[in-house]
C-alpha cells in the first residue's frame, strides 16, 4: 500500500500590499521562513492574486521532478564557496533561463524554479532536516526577492533606519563597520528597518524606504561596543548553532521600536580606519550609483533589470551621498549624523 504525501501547510503574508502564499508539508522548512516573515504574516488575504512559493523536502536529486526544455540557456555559475566558523557563507550554484523559468542549481543544497512573470516558484532542498535556519531562510528569501522584483520591490544589501520620518541607508559588505554603524544609530533611538535588506519602490514623486525587519546578527567583536549588546542575557542574544554570529530582535534591546515607511534622506558608505573621530566625506551622485549598484543583488531579466536601475538612479538623485570614514569614536556617531538629517527639509 503506497504511502501518502504528507499534509501541506499553508501560510498566509501580506508585504507592503503584495499577498504572499507560502506552501510546504516539511516542519523544517516551515519554522525558518514564518521567523523570517514575523512582521508581514496573515490569517487571511483578500486577494485572489498571490506570489505562490512551495518547497519541498528532498532526500536524493532523483526525487527533484524537473523537467528542461530544449531552449535552456545558462546565464551564470559561481563555483566558489566561502567557509567562516564551519558555515557556509556562499553556495555554488549555476543561474538557467528556460523560456520564462528561472532555474537557480544550488549543487547539494536543492534547485530552485522561478517564474516571476506568474508570481509562482518552487524549490526543492536536499535533506533540510540537516539544514541550519539561516539557510533556510537564505534561500526563501532569495526566491522571494526574485519575485518580488516583478512586483517592483527591489532591495540592496545595506542597513537601514528611520529618524523623524527620515530613512538612512547604510550599504556595504562584510567588514566596512556597516551593523556597527547602524547599532551606533539605532541605540541613539532611531528606528529600525532593516539590518541587511531593506525594500525600495518608486513612489512616483519620490523613492520609498520600506522596511524588512528580521534578526541582527552580530558577531562578538560588535558586540564588545556596545554594553547594552555585553550584558544582554543569553534568551535575547541568541546563539545559533552552526552560525559564528549572535542574534537578537532590535524592539527586545531598544525602545525606538520598528519603522515602516520612509522617505530616504540620507547613504552612508562605511569604511573602517584607524582614527580617534569619525568623519564624513561628500561624494558625487554618480560615485554614490557606482558604489549602491554592486549590492543591489544579480538581475537576471533585461526589463526588471532596467527598471531596477532607474530605481536606483533616483534613488542616489534624492539623497545626500557620504564616505563615512569610521573611527574608534564608536558611540558617538549619532553626533556626526543627526544634524545632516536635521537639515533636510
Amino acid at each position: 500500500m503506497p504511502v501518502a504525501d504528507p499534509p501541506k501547510t499553508e501560510y498566509l503574508f501580506s508585504i507592503y500590499g503584495t499577498p504572499v502564499r507560502y506552501i510546504t508539508a516539511s516542519s523544517h522548512l516551515a519554522a525558518p521562513v514564518e521567523e523570517l516573515l514575523r512582521h508581514f504574516r496573515r490569517d487571511a488575504i483578500e486577494e485572489t492574486t498571490s506570489l505562490d512559493v512551495q518547497f519541498y523536502a528532498a532526500q536524493d536529486r532523483s526525487e527533484i521532478p524537473l523537467a528542461l526544455s530544449h531552449s535552456v540557456r545558462h546565464l551564470v555559475s559561481r563555483t566558489d564557496v566561502a567557509a567562516e566558523g564551519g558555515q557556509k557563507d556562499d553556495w555554488p550554484y549555476v543561474v538557467s533561463q528556460d523560456g520564462g523559468r528561472l532555474l537557480i542549481d544550488f549543487a547539494d543544497a536543492g534547485v530552485f524554479v522561478i517564474d516571476g512573470a506568474s508570481g509562482r516558484a518552487e524549490g526543492y532542498l536536499l535533506k533540510p532536516e540537516r539544514m541550519s535556519d539561516n539557510l533556510i531562510e537564505y534561500l526563501f528569501h532569495l526566491t522571494l526577492i526574485e519575485l518580488l522584483r516583478h512586483q517592483r520591490l527591489y532591495t540592496i544589501h545595506a542597513t537601514a533606519l528611520e529618524w523623524q520620518g527620515r530613512g538612512v541607508l547604510i550599504p556595504g559588505n562584510s567588514g566596512r563597520g556597516k551593523t556597527t554603524s547602524f547599532i551606533s544609530l539605532l541605540r541613539a533611538g532611531y528606528r529600525y528597518l532593516s539590518d541587511d535588506h531593506p525594500l525600495i519602490r518608486d513612489a512616483g514623486g519620490h523613492i520609498e524606504l520600506l522596511s524588512f525587519p528580521i534578526k541582527i546578527n552580530v558577531t562578538d567583536e560588535t558586540i564588545a561596543f556596545f554594553p547594552e549588546l555585553r550584558n544582554a542575557p543569553e534568551q535575547v542574544l541568541q546563539r545559533q548553532p552552526g552560525f559564528h554570529k549572535r542574534g537578537f530582535y532590535a524592539e527586545e534591546v531598544y525602545s525606538a521600536g520598528i519603522g515602516t515607511c520612509c522617505k530616504p534622506a540620507l547613504v552612508l558608505f562605511p569604511q573602517v580606519v584607524d582614527a580617534p573621530q569619525s568623519h564624513l566625506e561628500r561624494i558625487s551622485r554618480s560615485r554614490a550609483l557606482e558604489l549602491v549598484l554592486p549590492q543591489a543583488l544579480l538581475v537576471y531579466d533585461q526589463e526588471v533589470a532596467r527598471r531596477e536601475f532607474q530605481v536606483l538612479t533616483k534613488l542616489v538623485q534624492q539623497v545626500d551621498c557620504y564616505r563615512l570614514h569610521f573611527g574608534r569614536d564608536i558611540l558617538d556617531l549619532p553626533k556626526l549624523v543627526t544634524p545632516l538629517l536635521e537639515q533636510v527639509c
